[in-house]
C-alpha cells in the first residue's frame, strides 16, 4: 500500500456497551482492517495505549 493510505485519517465509533438496565455502561472502541497491518499492527502482538490529554489516545506497538 502507498504511503498516502498511512496518512488517511480513520473515523470510528465509542460504542457503548454493557448493562443499560443496572446502568453499568462503559464506552467501547473497536480496530480491525487491512489499514492496522499498513500501520505496523500485527495480529497476535501488544499495543500499548496511552491518554496523554483528554480527547487523545496513542497506539504502540510492543515488539
Amino acid at each position: 500500500m502507498s504511503t498516502k493510505s498511512l496518512l488517511k485519517p480513520r473515523t470510528i465509533k465509542v460504542h457503548n456497551i454493557g448493562d443499560y438496565y443496572r446502568k453499568e455502561v462503559t464506552p467501547q472502541i473497536r480496530l480491525q482492517g487491512n489499514w492496522l497491518l499498513v500501520a505496523g499492527l500485527q495480529p497476535d502482538t501488544r499495543v500499548q495505549v496511552t491518554n496523554p490529554q483528554p480527547g487523545v489516545l496513542i497506539l504502540k506497538c510492543l515488539e
